[in-house]
C-alpha cells in the first residue's frame, strides 16, 4: 500500500497542504515553524513516505534527465577514442548532473521511426552534444532542437557561434609537448597522425605543432609530418633505419603512439632512448604500455562537468558569456621519454 501525503498529515496533525511544503518545497504561501517541520518529517520517515519523483517532474514539466549524444551521427556511433576516453568524460558529466539533481541518459542512437526527433519530444530537458567537427547533418539536427544544448570538444564558430562550447586547448597541450621534448635535448621532432582521422582536432594539434615548432626556431617540412594509412605499412616502412630520421615523435593520440611504441621494438628500436614518443590524451592506458606513454593529458572529467555545469545555467534561463570555455591542458610525463640526452640517427 502506497503512503500519501493525506496519511503524513494525519499523523503529524496538519493538513496535507502542510506536508507539501515540507517535503516538496510546494505552497509557498504556507508559513510552517520548524517544531512542524520537523515533525512532518519524523511522520514521513515513520510511515516510509517517498516522494514520488517521476509524478513531481511531470507536474513540473521537465524530466530532470540530460541526454548525452555523439555528435558524428544519431544512427551511427562512433567512439573512436576508447572506452575510458569517454568514461572519464561521461564521470565528469554525471557528477556534476548528481549535483544539480539531474540524471543522464547516454544515446549514441536515438530510438523511433525517426531519431532527430527525439531531441525535442521533451525526453531531455537538455542536451550535451559530444562532436569533433560538425557536418551538414549535424547542423541541420541542432537548427531544429528546442531544447538548450552545449557542445563539447568542437569551436563556437564551427557552429555558427549559436551554441555554448567546452574544449580542451589543443594548442597549448602540444605547445607542452614540443618544450618537454627540446628541455630534453631533441631538434629532430616528428609529428605522426592517422590519415583516417583527419578531422579538425587532429589537424589543429597539426597546426599547433608547426607553430610552437617555428616559435622555437626549428623548421617543419613535410618529411616530419608522418601519416599511417589503415593498413600501418607506413609505420613500418618509416622504422626501418634507413627511414628513421628523428629522435622525437609527437602522435596526435594515444592509440597510434602505442603501436609507435610496440612497432618501435619490434624494429629494434629502444624507446626512449633510440625515439621519444608522446601521446595525447592520457588515460589509465598510458600506464598499460611498456614503456609507459608520456601523453598530453586532455581534463576530461572537467570538460564533463563544465558541460553539465553550462548546460544547467542555460536551462535556467542564464545567458552564457563567453560562448566557449577553453580549459589547458597538462603533459603527463612517463617512461616513453627520456631525461637523458638523446641518441641521434646516424
Amino acid at each position: 500500500m502506497s503512503i500519501t501525503l493525506k496519511d503524513v498529515a494525519k499523523m503529524a496533525n496538519v493538513t496535507p497542504t502542510v506536508v507539501s511544503r515540507v517535503l516538496h518545497n510546494k505552497a509557498s504561501t504556507v508559513r510552517v515553524s520548524a517544531a512542524t517541520a520537523e515533525r512532518v518529517r519524523v511522520a514521513a520517515h515513520q510511515l516510509g513516505y517517498r516522494v514520488n519523483v517521476m509524478a513531481r517532474n511531470f507536474r513540473e514539466r521537465q524530466t530532470r534527465t540530460i541526454g548525452v549524444l555523439n555528435g558524428r551521427g544519431l544512427a551511427r556511433p562512433s567512439f573512436a577514442k576508447g572506452p575510458r576516453y569517454f568514461a572519464t568524460l561521461m564521470d565528469g558529466i554525471v557528477d556534476a548532473a548528481f549535483q544539480h539533481g539531474y540524471s543522464v541518459t547516454l544515446c549514441p542512437q536515438l530510438l523511433g521511426e525517426h531519431p532527430e526527433e527525439g531531441l525535442s519530444d521533451g525526453r531531455f530537458d537538455g542536451l550535451i552534444w559530444y562532436s569533433i567537427e560538425p557536418s551538414y547533418d549535424t547542423l541541420r539536427e541542432l537548427e531544429r532542437c528546442s531544447v538548450p544544448i552545449v557542445i563539447v570538444h568542437a569551436h563556437a564558430k564551427d557552429f555558427g557561434v549559436r551554441y555554448p562550447t567546452v574544449i580542451a586547448d589543443n594548442p597549448q597541450g602540444i605547445g607542452l609537448a614540443v618544450r618537454h621534448l627540446i628541455d630534453l635535448g631533441h631538434s629532430r621532432i616528428g609529428f605522426a597522425l592517422d590519415r583516417d582521422a583527419m578531422n579538425v582536432e587532429t589537424m589543429e594539434r597539426l597546426e599547433a605543432f608547426r607553430f610552437h615548432m617555428a616559435g622555437a626556431g626549428l623548421t617543419v617540412t613535410e618529411s616530419d609530418v608522418i601519416k599511417i594509412g589503415t593498413d600501418r605499412l607506413g609505420l613500418h616502412e618509416y622504422l626501418t633505419p634507413e627511414k628513421l630520421v628523428h629522435s622525437a615523435m609527437i602522435v596526435h593520440a594515444d592509440g597510434l603512439a602505442a603501436e609507435f611504441i610496440v612497432a618501435a621494438q619490434e624494429h629494434g628500436h629502444s624507446v626512449p632512448s633510440d625515439l621519444a614518443i608522446i601521446g595525447f590524451d592520457s588515460t589509465e592506458f598510458c600506464d598499460e604500455i611498456r614503456p609507459t606513454l608520456t601523453s598530453v593529458s586532455q581534463p576530461l572529467f572537467d570538460l564533463g562537468g563544465s558541460a553539465t555545469h553550462r548546460l544547467i545555467q542555460l536551462m535556467g534561463g542564464t545567458p552564457i558569456d563567453p560562448l566557449e570555455l577553453l580549459l589547458p591542458c597538462s603533459l603527463d610525463v612517463r617512461g616513453s621519454t627520456l631525461s637523458l640526452p638523446p641518441r641521434l640517427p646516424s
